[in-house]
């Protein structure tokens, strides 16, 4: 099939969002949409991130560096800070990175002067959007959970428009200027295929995965700990009946990748190949994982919410309490409501509650309705984005 040439994009446009897995992946689906369209090069189009990354972590490694480091379009990376909900010494610091942020972003607009600015969130989008703003830039928004966070709150004052993920967040903002356009999926979860050290072991487990069914473990692209904690002191009972796949995360805080590792190496020798152990999932190795799972337990983020009701994969979800407006919770109930998951509390989380509800959960037949899935979960939200965007 012959492929359009590409169009020039006559307009300056940035693209801004991160600080978790899920802005970063919205920006990045809408960046790869905007280069198959556009001829993007440094005079028309920049990519801004935050150089925040956890908070054990120093400044200049954050998860948008991290992954945007290969990428070719033009990046930026300002001081990020955040406004915290509690004050603390700590407080005191992000509230001078923020003043910082707006500073590096007015020195780059006034020498970038962008025409369109299209956040997809986290804290970095504040001070590029008010600043983009000044600019006379406008500003379209991206809202990919259920809930909607201060930031977004803010920047979807002034945005031109604002494109949903799910129609609950509706009630945000004005209805005249909202598009349902769901949240970008990324292809990879759709590859059946993949390589790597990961995809081989996974591959050993499918041999026996009738009688031991295959649970993908994840506490987000940064891993949890806690969530990690209840799967090493539930570890051998769950092995008796599953096998494990678990994201870790690589925090140098808690060590949990290297503990876990040991903790594999203390098994019985029948129970070692059915629990895998991995910092990350990288995107050579996603869709094998994800088609090949029977379960998913882990945290309930934007998109892993919306992958697993995209893939239609059984979830149990321990949503995070402290993040802004609940939001973890409202994406989990969104899943629930199409009978695709059930939610455990992060109060409750023991191991004998993780143990009692991976029991239940996997044995019982999901009352799933898949209209309901095929409405809410909706496809090609990357390209109904640019479609909507006066470029």
């Amino acid at each position: 099939m012959h492929k359009e040439p590409k169009k020039v994009l006559t307009k300056r446009v940035v693209v801004t969002g991160g600080g978790s897995g899920g802005h970063i992946s919205s920006a990045k689906a809408i960046i790869k949409e905007l280069d198959e369209r556009y001829t993007l090069n440094p005079n028309n189009f920049l990519y801004i991130g935050s150089d925040l990354g956890t908070e054990k972590e120093k400044p200049g490694n954050s998860l948008e560096m991290r992954v945007f480091a290969n990428e070719k379009f033009e990046k930026k990376y300002i001081r990020g800070g955040k406004l915290q909900r509690y004050f603390n010494m700590r407080t005191i610091y992000l509230l001078f990175r923020t003043i910082l942020g707006f500073i590096d972003t007015f020195k780059i607009f006034r020498i970038f002067k962008p025409d369109i600015v299209i956040s997809t969130g986290g804290f970095v989008s504040v001070p590029v959007c008010l600043v983009a703003r000044l600019f006379k830039a406008d500003i379209y928004l991206h809202e990919q959970t259920a809930s909607v966070g201060l930031t977004n709150r803010i920047v979807g004052k002034f945005a031109k428009k604002i494109f949903l993920a799910y129609p609950l967040s509706q009630e945000y903002f004005p209805k005249e200027r909202t598009i349902y356009t769901g949240n970008p999926v990324r292809n990879e979860v759709f590859q059946e295929g993949g390589t790597g050290p990961l995809v081989e072991q996974v591959r050993k487990m499918l041999e026996i995965q009738e009688e031991y069914p295959i649970i993908y473990v994840s506490g987000g692209s940064l891993g949890s700990h806690l969530i990690n904690q209840a799967i090493k002191e539930s570890l051998v009972p769950l092995l008796h009946d599953f096998q494990i796949i678990l994201q870790t995360g690589d925090s140098k805080a808690t060590n949990d990748y290297n503990i876990m590792c040991l903790e594999k190496e203390k098994l019985e020798e029948s129970f070692k190949d059915r629990f895998v152990v991995t910092k990350y999932v990288d995107n050579d190795a996603i869709g094998f994982v994800l088609n090949n799972t029977d379960f998913f337990l882990g945290r309930a983020g934007a998109n892993t919410v919306y992958e697993m009701g995209v893939l239609q994969i059984p979830s149990i979800l321990i949503p995070i309490p402290w993040v802004t407006n609940n939001e973890q919770q409202k994406n989990a109930e969104v899943l629930k409501s199409t009978g695709l998951a059930t939610i455990i509390s992060e109060a409750e989380l023991t191991p004998e509650k993780l143990q009692m509800t991976v029991n239940l959960f996997t044995r019982k037949e999901l009352d799933v309705n898949l209209k309901k899935i095929k409405d809410i979960f909706v496809l090609n939200a990357q390209k109904k984005i640019v479609d909507n965007i006066n470029f």
